[in-house]
């Protein structure tokens, strides 16, 4: 991280702890925490807190910082949402992203990951819907920047190693889902009519829905939409036939013939995905 970006970091830290009440962490996230940060990247932050201030007391407080000519996005609270509160802005021509939760959610969150319990959540900002065991993945990545009580150390330390019971969860969970449609007479006669609105919707999900599959199998917390290819290419365990074939599965071609083929790979990721799921319901 280079001086300019640490200093924004370090006001930031600062201003971010005013708008919590009781004990607090702060973590950086995003690309500056996974270390791929560019020019465009934004500064992602995570607090963690046993309450907010008010609503107007944060909003204050943000403007106060924030980049004359622009008005910051907040949540009325910290757990407006399932995935938590929102806090953004424009501070010195950085866009500042803050997802802010309380102990209390984060305590169920993490309580419910571990024993295998987790909702998947429509969303229109994620291509597969919200997952709830994001709150261990984004754990297993974040850096906390504020911890003086040891909140973020705590979770951490129990979410250290990837849960089993998760990891069934999440190969059922999704091994179900990537069946919906490969063997359906619909997307069949879909293919024949070359009716691509309809067959590349089920292509994009079922590829997501496999690619939940490969992290669970690998043992690796899913760190988000983005940059997933490379991601894939770096796991001990990903199909062949889905890493080489992803640009050509992420198309839609208006050809009954290439639709079939995008179906036939579908059902040779699955068939792959099916044993290794099989091996990982013996290994326990």
């Amino acid at each position: 991280m280079d001086k300019a970006i640490q200093q924004k970091v370090n006001d930031l830290i600062e201003v971010l702890k005013q708008t919590t009440e009781g004990k607090c962490a702060i973590a950086l996230a995003g690309a500056h925490a996974k270390g791929t940060a560019d020019a465009s990247s934004d500064i992602d932050f995570y607090i963690f807190a046993e309450a907010a201030k008010s609503f107007e007391e944060r909003r204050h407080l943000i403007r106060s910082v924030a980049d004359k000519g622009t008005e910051p996005w907040i949540d009325t609270a910290f757990d407006a949402t399932p995935w938590g509160g929102t806090m953004d802005f424009m501070y010195q021509g950085t866009p500042v992203e803050t997802t802010a939760r309380t102990l209390s959610a984060m305590d169920k969150a993490v309580a419910d990951c571990l024993n295998g319990k987790f909702e998947i959540i429509p969303a229109t900002w994620t291509s597969n819907g919200y997952y709830t065991f994001i709150y261990l993945c984004e754990l297993s990545f974040i850096k906390p920047v504020w911890d003086p009580d040891g909140v973020l150390a705590a979770y951490q330390r129990q979410t250290a190693v990837y849960p089993t019971a998760l990891r069934r969860s999440i190969i059922e969970t999704f091994m179900d889902r990537a069946n919906t449609w490969i063997d359906n007479f619909h997307y069949e006669s879909a293919v024949r009519r070359a009716d691509i609105l309809f067959t590349a919707p089920i292509v994009l999900h079922t590829v997501m829905d496999m690619i939940q599959v490969i992290f669970a199998l690998n043992r690796i917390y899913f760190t988000g939409d983005k940059k997933l290819e490379a991601a894939l290419s770096k796991m001990e365990y990903c199909p062949a036939a889905l890493l080489s074939n992803i640009s050509f599965l992420m198309s839609a071609p208006r050809d009954s013939e290439q639709l079939g083929l995008q179906r036939q790979l579908l059902r040779q990721i699955r068939d792959e995905l099916s044993e290794k799921a099989e091996a990982a319901y013996r290994e326990g």
